[in-house]
Formats: C-alpha cells, sequence, structure tokens
C-alpha cells in the first residue's frame, strides 16, 4: 500500500500537467483565480466568524444596508478562506482552488474511464470540457459545487449499474453541500431525474433513492438559518430583477474561446443525448439531465459548468461506441489495431493517483518562474488607487462598482463599508437600480448621492459617471491611473489640499471602460 502510493502513476502526471497548462504557462497564470471580487469578502467574513465564533446574521460590509438581515450560506466555504488566508496569504488560497479545481477534473476524469470510455476519446474531452469552464474557475465557494457534482453523479451512476448502500453517502454530501456553497439544489434535479426515470420503467428501487432524497432534504436543513435558507435561495433564483441585471444570470455570449468550447459541447451533448436516451432506464436518466441543463445554460452562462459535468461523460460513452464498432474487427498489426491495443493498454493506468498527485504540483510551483500573487491584479482591480490613497479611502462613503467593493472590503474593512458589493442576493432590486443608475450617470445621479451621503466615488478611468463629476464644480479629482480614478466631493469654499499632490496630468491614459451590468456572487 505504501508503495503504492509513493509510485507517481500517468494521472498525476496528468494532474501536473493540467496545472502547468492553466495557471503557470499561461499569461494570467494564477491571477485568473483572483479574477473575481468576491473572494475578499468571503475571506473577511470567515474572519469575523473565526473571531466571534458565530455566523453573522445581518449585513457587516455596506453603508446602505448596514444591519440589514444577512445569509451568510456559504460560511463554511468562508471560514476554510480565512484560515488559508491566515496561514499563506493570497498565495495559498490562490493554490488550494486551482488544486481543488483540477483535482476535479481528474475526477471525472477516472469516473469517465471507470464508466468505459476510451481513453483517446475521454482525455481530449476532458481537455475541452476544461477549457469551457475556465470561466468560473476563479476563487470563490462555487468549487465545492463542481467537485460534489461529479462526486454525486459518480455514486448515481453507480447506483445505476449495481444498486447499493454507497447511495447514502449522498446524504451527508448534502449535508456538507449545504453550508459550503448555495448551489446545493442541483443535487435534487440529478437525483429527481433519476427517480422519475425508475418510475417511468417501473424499477421498485425508487423507492429507495425517494428514501435518499428525503434524507438529502433533512440534511439540508442542518445549517445556522434552517427552513428560511431555502427561503432566501429560491427567492434569489427566481428573481426577475435578478435575471434582467446579474451578468451570470444571462444567456451565453458565443464570442471568447472558453464559451466557444462550450457550444462545441453543447452541441455534442444534445446530439449524443438522443441516442443515449433509447438505452434503457440508465440512458434515459442521462439523456434528460443533458437536456434539462442545456436548456438551463442557455438561459443563464453560470449553469454552463454544471452541463458540462453532465454532458461530457454522456458524450465520451456515445463516441465510445462509435469508435470500439470502428476498430473492432481490425487486425492486430492495421492502424485501428494499434490504436484499439494503445486504448487497452491505457486503461489501466488511469485508475490509480498517488502521493505525487500533491507533490508534484507543489514542486512546479516552488520552481516556475511565474509567482503565486499576493494581491488581486492590478489590470482589474484599483490596487494603485488603494496604495496610493491609502486611509483617504477609510472611512469615506464611497461609491464604486461591485466588483471593486469587494476589493476595498478585502483592503480596508472595518474601517471602510460600501455602497455595494458582490453580495446581489442580498442588496436587492431598488438599491440595485439605484446604483446602475449612478454608475452609469443618468439624470438622477445627484439625487442618489444625495440620498446616501455619498462623498467619494472610485471608479474605471473612462466612464459616463467619471465625465460628468470631471465638469461637476462640486467634486474633484484627486487621483488617476491606467485603470481608475477617484473623486472626492468639493468642502463649501475649501479647496482641497490633496488634490495637487495626487493626481497629476501625465498619468493620464486611457483604460477599458466599466462594465454597465453587475455580476454574480459566490
Amino acid at each position: 500500500m505504501l508503495k503504492r502510493l509513493l509510485r507517481p502513476t500517468f494521472v498525476d502526471l496528468i494532474f501536473t500537467a493540467l496545472i502547468a497548462w492553466l495557471f503557470v504557462l499561461r499569461p494570467k497564470g494564477w491571477s485568473l483565480l483572483l479574477s473575481d471580487g468576491d473572494t475578499g469578502w468571503h475571506i473577511r467574513t470567515g474572519e469575523w466568524i473565526l473571531k466571534n465564533r458565530q455566523v453573522p446574521l445581518h449585513d457587516l460590509f455596506s453603508f446602505t444596508r448596514p444591519g440589514a438581515e444577512w445569509f451568510a450560506w456559504e460560511w463554511l466555504s468562508d471560514i476554510l478562506f480565512a484560515v488559508l488566508h491566515a496561514t499563506g496569504g493570497l498565495p495559498l488560497l490562490v493554490f488550494f482552488c486551482g488544486f481543488l479545481l483540477v483535482g476535479t477534473s481528474i475526477i471525472a476524469l477516472r469516473w469517465m474511464i471507470w464508466r468505459g470510455s476510451s481513453v483517446l476519446v475521454a482525455f481530449p474531452l476532458l481537455m475541452l470540457a476544461v477549457g469551457g469552464s475556465t470561466m468560473h474557475y476563479l476563487a470563490r465557494p462555487h468549487l465545492f459545487t463542481l467537485l460534489f457534482l461529479v462526486l454525486e453523479l459518480w455514486l448515481l451512476d453507480a447506483e445505476r449499474r449495481n444498486p447499493s448502500r454507497k447511495i447514502w453517502l449522498l446524504v451527508p454530501l448534502a449535508l456538507l453541500w449545504t453550508n459550503l456553497h448555495g448551489g446545493w439544489p442541483a443535487l435534487f434535479v440529478f437525483l429527481g431525474i433519476q427517480i422519475a426515470a425508475r418510475i417511468v420503467y417501473r424499477d421498485p428501487v425508487w423507492r429507495k433513492e425517494l428514501l435518499v432524497a428525503l434524507a438529502c432534504a433533512a440534511a439540508t436543513m442542518v445549517n445556522p438559518y434552517g427552513w428560511h435558507l431555502h427561503q432566501h435561495i429560491f427567492g434569489f433564483l427566481q428573481s426577475n430583477w435578478i435575471r434582467d441585471a446579474v451578468d451570470e444570470f444571462q444567456s451565453p455570449k458565443f464570442r471568447a474561446e472558453n464559451l466557444l468550447q462550450f457550444e462545441v459541447l453543447l452541441i455534442l451533448g444534445i446530439a449524443t443525448a438522443w441516442g443515449r436516451a433509447f438505452r434503457g432506464f440508465a440512458g434515459l436518466t442521462e439523456a434528460v439531465s443533458v437536456w434539462v441543463w442545456a436548456h438551463l445554460a442557455l438561459g443563464a452562462v453560470r449553469h454552463a459548468p454544471i452541463f458540462i459535468i453532465a454532458a461530457t461523460p454522456v458524450i465520451a460513452t456515445e463516441l465510445t461506441y462509435l469508435l470500439e464498432s470502428f476498430w473492432q474487427t481490425a487486425k492486430r498489426s492495421s492502424i485501428r489495431g494499434i490504436f484499439r491495443d494503445l486504448d487497452s493498454d491505457l486503461r489501466p493506468k488511469f485508475a490509480l493517483n498517488s502521493a505525487w498527485a500533491v507533490l508534484l504540483p507543489v514542486l512546479l510551483c516552488l520552481l516556475a518562474p511565474q509567482e503565486l500573487p499576493s494581491d488581486f491584479p492590478e489590470k482589474s482591480f484599483p490596487v494603485v488607487a488603494a496604495n496610493t490613497l491609502g486611509a483617504r479611502l477609510q472611512g469615506q462613503k464611497i461609491l464604486t462598482s461591485d466588483q471593486w467593493g469587494d476589493y476595498l472590503i478585502y483592503r480596508f474593512w472595518p474601517a471602510t463599508t460600501v455602497f455595494m458589493d458582490g453580495r446581489s442576493d442580498f442588496y436587492g432590486p431598488e438599491l440595485g437600480r439605484e446604483y446602475l443608475a449612478m454608475v452609469n450617470g443618468s439624470p438622477a445621479w445627484r439625487q442618489h448621492f444625495a440620498k446616501h451621503q455619498i462623498n467619494f466615488v472610485l471608479l474605471p478611468r473612462v466612464s459616463d459617471l467619471g465625465g460628468q463629476l470631471e465638469r461637476d464644480p462640486d467634486w474633484q479629482m484627486i487621483h488617476s491611473d491606467l485603470l481608475s480614478t477617484a473623486f472626492v466631493r468639493r468642502l463649501p469654499n475649501r479647496p482641497n489640499p490633496d488634490s495637487a499632490r495626487l493626481f497629476s496630468p501625465s498619468r493620464l491614459m486611457k483604460a477599458p471602460p466599466s462594465s454597465e451590468g453587475i455580476r454574480e456572487n459566490r
């Protein structure tokens, strides 16, 4: 046993190669995982929980809804993020998240091989799946949903092939999932489809699986908020304003490379699911799962990774059927026969991992020239402004984007609170519309400023509101860099003594415009 754990395997090398491809050799590197600012407030929430030994019930981070009821539904992830950050800062947190994401992909690969898929089919599909999912490769709690989905679907697959007590492992998984991330309702979608398919085929095992589903439902009640958490999450998912305003609830725009890879998988998934649907109870379960999540993914891009996890094994299985029929009768000396034998030799090599699955990525990070990030990327977040203005950002009523609000929480909370951050489920439609009206420079921005007593603005260098503030005599620009610009409200009959020192016209350069929408939280 010890020898096996210490002997490097083929899968260990693939694991390390994926980490190198995703995070070491790419231009963005490990900073890719910090492309979303939510990581910042998750860290600070976890620190608050550890310090106060309780889960927050009220808002901690805003001056617009201070003390309002808040559901920190990823509280267990927040604690983990805080511990990782306290131990090794952002570098350790980023490495952990990258390791977990790639580990999830390796589990998915081993699941496909376990299903009988050809290595020559499964591995290219894995690369396509990883590429199509990179839109959600972020240091956020949703990475636990991706991991748990793969584990859930493998357990359900094993149950379809040979019913056993292992299906009851879904119950502790549901308990843990509920407290790590809000994506746990997906468990019941897949489990419900399997139960319905058994009923259609008059398979009595549906009774056991229904009991498992009820036990999982009971397990989800074990959280700091009880059934109120369910009420809150389902209300959030049904909100028309969220669907209209939050970026990740929008339909995918097939322009970026990763979404084109998702599009390829979407076409293959829908097509192969049709053939799969007529392969008995198991085939019908998998086909309906693919179709349901294809529909959801086309409605909201946030569901694309879930569709990819559900569809990739189905695609691999159906393509393997075609490949095996192609080379089944081939002679060993022929090209088809050589590839058939190569696939047969490779399959056992994908069945094991060793301790080197951890050691090799660590060695890669230590030896690689690209360092793990110690701060959020300067090209996306106001790092320069935060370093330059420093204490001037503390204690102010600051209007900034929800993305940058997350970063200010990470850098300056509790001295600084924000107008809005990434918790779109918390702020609601009324405040969200006011936020969009202000950052987009609508005619009512002055009234909203007066209502919320905003005295400090931090914006992308090119923005509609920034252009109006530059021309407004009541506001003074005090900072500008390649990415951001900062304004402070002038005091009556008193010039700003810091403006000449902090603002240099020579630093004005064009920067990317801001987004007009709101990001998704978590």
